[in-house]
């Protein structure tokens, strides 16, 4: 049974209140040639104005063609994510601008050798099952980070990773390495990358933003339709307001996605944030655990795959209000079923990323898989002749193969959370978590060899990402 703040009458509302807006309000597009592809596509268009008001059954239409089944190929087929309504999946946080340091514990903008290292980290940790471009590297020229970013992505990870570029132009490079990694054809039939699309809340689409979807679709790229509302400032403060309006902003994306190539994947990502009144700042409160739990729930209602804000603080260092923040945000929309959570590694919203807290955070996915587990329940389970034997032989259940053959299955088995008396942890350093976390980083870095790509492609990306600096302007 998965928790759930709205009833179904309340999804419903939901929706509909979404429908409205869009057949009454519409969304406005940045893209004169996009606008008119829409109105020829059976949208009612303003061209003056560029908006685009779309019309309830064209919607329905659009959802109905979305494919429900939705798989991230990744470049070790081991990596391989399927989305099903048994099994959460994760991811890190995305496009951070710093990390800390992990000789100095010291803030500093991220460089290309920590896109690497922090992927090749995500590569190794097993509850973290895609990557995205985590930092981008600021040693690199602003313009090409992104391009930067994926190549050193590709050679660090075998796992499926989103690939959202700055703009088209630099996508279209993006493409072209993939593809030398690929084959074009693997490409179109099984993408190693995913797209983010983030509407301009509220209910706008850059010319950017048109673009890159447009050339994802080409290539049957699945897109993650990422509306980030703010609420209180972007979107309505109230929580439900938001919801509203992200759902609109969702279901304005799933449509252009639909009509740009009918069965495209979707996943339904929004980010729905507060806004703290007090500080004017983006928050990662409970309000935000509270509407992610409701855009699962929105996203199970039209049968599409979730991804939502999982791990999250604002905290700015490693503390009880990381743990306290991560807890809540990241267990609440697991137990309603989200198919998969973002945020590992961040700290401070989002803007920062700690080599330790990736790793902690692999460890706090594990116990969240074993609280959505639940209680396994059959004969066994109810362990009644086990009881029996050990009540009548006034024995003990450690010596039992019982225990033994479910202990594992049964219990989640942690690497870093200390649980050994004071005494041996006293003798074994006295360390905390960050420093068992920081110890298992340098062991991944010093010994984790990621699935290699070829000598003679790495000089083809190579090639690609020369080109890529001198074809696009700064």
């Amino acid at each position: 049974m998965w928790l759930k703040f709205l009833s179904q009458e309340e999804v419903e509302k939901i929706h509909l209140a979404s429908i409205r807006i869009l057949e009454e309000v519409g969304v406005l597009i940045h893209d004169y040639d996009f606008v008119k592809f829409l109105s020829d596509s059976g949208v009612e268009v303003d061209l003056d104005k560029k908006r685009a008001r779309i019309p309830a059954a064209l919607v329905s239409e659009c959802i109905n063609s979305t494919p429900k089944h939705v798989v991230f190929y990744a470049r070790d087929p081991k990596h391989n994510v399927e989305f099903d309504k048994r099994k959460i999946y994760t991811h890190p946080v995305g496009g951070a601008a710093s990390v800390i340091d992990l000789d100095s514990g010291t803030i500093r903008p991220s460089t290309r050798k920590d896109v690497e290292n922090l992927t090749k980290i995500v590569d190794a940790l097993p509850n973290i099952h895609t990557t995205t471009m985590i930092v981008y590297p600021s040693d690199a020229p602003e313009h090409l980070r992104d391009i930067y970013a994926v190549e050193a992505i590709l050679q660090n990870t075998g796992k499926n990773f989103d690939a959202t570029p700055y703009t088209d132009e630099s996508f279209q490079f993006i493409i072209e390495m993939i593809e030398a990694v690929t084959g074009e054809e693997d490409l179109r039939k099984n993408p190693i990358i995913t797209v983010s699309a983030s509407p301009t809340s509220p209910l706008q689409f850059s010319s950017d933003v048109t673009k890159i979807m447009t050339r994802a679709t080409k290539h049957h790229i699945p897109i993650a339709v990422l509306p980030c509302p703010l609420a209180g400032a972007t979107s309505p403060v109230t929580l439900a307001g938001t919801l509203v309006q992200q759902n609109a902003e969702m279901l304005a994306g799933v449509t252009i996605v639909q009509l740009l190539n009918s069965g495209n994947p979707v996943q339904y990502s929004p980010r729905c944030i507060p806004l703290d009144m007090l500080t004017g700042q983006a928050c990662a409160g409970i309000e935000a655990a509270i509407m992610s739990v409701g855009c699962v729930q929105l996203a199970q209602y039209y049968g599409l795959p979730s991804d939502v804000y999982g791990l999250d603080t604002d905290s700015k260092t490693l503390d009880e209000q990381v743990a306290i923040e991560r807890t809540m945000s990241g267990l609440l929309p697991a137990l309603a079923g989200a198919n998969a959570l973002s945020g590992a590694g961040c700290i401070e919203s989002g803007i920062t990323v700690s080599y330790e807290q990736l790793a902690i955070d692999d460890e706090i996915f594990g116990m969240i898989f074993r609280a959505v587990k639940g209680i396994d329940f059959d004969e066994e389970k109810l362990a009644v002749d086990v009881i029996t034997k050990v009540a009548q032989e006034s024995s003990n259940f450690l010596q039992q193969k019982h225990t033994l053959q479910n202990f594992q299955s049964e219990y989640f088995m942690p690497k870093l959370v200390n649980r050994v008396a004071r005494s041996r942890w006293e003798k074994m350093g006295s360390k905390s978590m960050v420093e068992i976390a920081k110890e298992k980083v340098r062991k991944i870095l010093a010994e984790h060899q990621p699935l290699p790509i070829d000598e003679e492609i790495k000089k083809e990306i190579e090639e690609i990402v020369k080109k890529a600096s001198k074809t696009l302007a700064p």
